[in-house]
């Protein structure tokens, strides 16, 4: 059904070799983007606000780059810092510019700046009225990347139990990784989480001059975007929430919910393939067609290629790839002095995986069948095992948002999202005093460009204000 409108108020996831693409996997919970955020830490600050000196990009000179500088760790904000990366498409209509709207990138990996470089990220009328800003998260591209040890990272232990995995050296794995990753990287390892990056965002506003900004979060980057609100409501003017991970979650619950949503994906595909001679795989047992191909390869690898097919949806590539194509490898990561990024070890900085023994480990994973009984698995499984033996607790544990009053909220979530449950959106909207929900009726991970009610919706929260009425529904696109 289409969207109606209620006026609202303002207040004050690797590498072509197995190994490493393996270890991506494992610490990428995508592509998902996670919420977070801690009421603990400091809300004001007294120093001097940051400076920003724009200049045209060397790949694009419509887009303008700069950095800011940020402390690693914001307790200490004279200790040691960064270069935080960031770019601007300024708004295309001067005259009537309302602010800034900051867009923080998913993941955890995705470069913001890239995002802009590649091309406008809103629609016309999102990008004549804001400058519309993003950039690379600490330990993201340019802003002092995560680095690992590329031999450790090639060599990631089997994780699942059917094959005869153990936990203890899972674990021990991971506290391998940990230790290159902070030899190569240094302190920022600590400080990670998405709190920190709120803290940055914090000091990007103060950098542009504005008392208030606009924030747009995709996946990983609602995790961000959830802790600025608990850390900075009163600058904040407007929050979209697009694909959204509920970070109240403990770790079993995690686990059982991503596998959920990614079966439920995997079924509206196979009922496509059953209703539509265009699929190539129509006519066939679609769930058994997956088994089949399951025994003969990497269950985590499969299970991975199908989920990341299922984001868009491309929905006859997937069938393809089942009938007769190999199943994909992920891109090299890039190679920095020796090592290999690999800012997907964010993950363990906002969650905690509390699994003790070999007992626990395999019952989660029968769990992960049940609740995935095509799939089996979800790729937050791998992430899940490694982060229980990270060497160091998350600063950014879960827990349910301890939130001041804030300008009304913008949620939008995909039915059928194989990576943002559903559910999640569903628990974020209770946990969050006047939050709205907008629910895209359709497949896909990331509700904003699906189609005109979907961007209509968010650009009049945006732009006017105006929230949807609750219980707001945008048909999905015909597949």
């Amino acid at each position: 059904m289409s969207v109606q409108y209620s006026r609202g108020c303002v207040g004050a996831l690797c590498t072509t070799s197995v190994g490493v693409m393996r270890s991506s996997i494992a610490l990428a919970i995508l592509a998902c983007a996670l919420l977070g955020g801690s009421a603990t830490a400091c809300t004001t600050t007294a120093e001097p606000a940051p400076t920003i000196d724009w200049s045209p990009c060397a790949q694009h000179p419509d887009v303008e780059c700069a950095s800011v500088r940020v402390p690693i760790d914001w307790a200490r904000p004279d200790g040691d810092s960064i270069e935080m990366a960031v770019a601007r498409r300024t708004a295309t209509d001067p005259a009537h510019r309302i602010g800034s709207l900051i867009s923080m990138p998913g993941g955890p990996g995705s470069s913001g700046v890239d995002d802009l470089l590649a091309a406008p990220k809103f629609s016309p009328e999102l990008n004549s009225r804001f400058d519309v800003v993003s950039f690379d998260p600490r330990g993201v591209g340019r802003s002092h990347p995560v680095t690992c040890d590329a031999g450790l990272a090639a060599t990631m232990p089997n994780v699942v139990p059917d094959k005869g995995a153990r936990l203890d050296d899972v674990q021990s794995y991971a506290k391998k990784l940990a230790a290159s990753c902070r030899a190569r990287t240094g302190p920022l390892m600590d400080h990670l989480d998405a709190v920190s990056v709120a803290r940055d965002i914090e000091a990007l506003r103060r950098a542009l001059g504005d008392d208030r900004i606009s924030l747009y979060g995709r996946s990983y980057g609602t995790m961000p975007g959830q802790s600025y609100a608990e850390l900075f409501p009163d600058h904040l003017r407007a929050l979209v929430l697009d694909s959204v991970d509920d970070h109240s979650l403990d770790g079993d619950a995690f686990l059982a919910s991503e596998a959920r949503a990614g079966q439920d994906t995997f079924d509206q595909f196979a009922a496509w393939c059953d209703r539509d001679t265009a699929c190539v795989l129509h006519g066939q047992d679609v769930h058994a067609v997956y088994g089949a191909r399951a025994a003969s390869t990497d269950l985590l690898q499969l299970s991975s290629a199908t989920t990341q097919l299922l984001y868009k949806p491309d929905w006859p590539a997937l069938a393809t790839m089942f009938e007769t194509g190999p199943v994909p490898a992920q891109p090299p990561p890039p190679v920095h002095d020796g090592g290999v990024a690999m800012p997907t070890t964010i993950v363990c900085s906002d969650w905690h995986f509390d699994i003790s023994s070999q007992q626990q480990w395999e019952q989660l994973w029968q769990q992960q069948n049940r609740n995935a009984p095509t799939l089996r698995a979800h790729f937050a499984w791998a992430a899940g095992s490694l982060c229980s033996g990270w060497p160091t607790a998350p600063p950014n544990p879960p827990h349910v948002p301890n939130r001041p009053a804030t300008p009304p909220v913008l949620i939008m979530n995909g039915l059928h999202d194989p990576a943002t449950p559903y559910e999640w959106a569903l628990g974020v909207e209770r946990n969050t005093p006047g939050a709205t929900l907008l629910t895209y009726d359709g497949p896909g991970h990331g509700s904003y460009p699906r189609n005109a009610c979907t961007t209509t919706a968010a650009d009049r929260y945006l732009i006017d204000l105006t929230v949807p009425a609750r219980g707001s529904h945008c048909a999905a696109v015909p597949g």
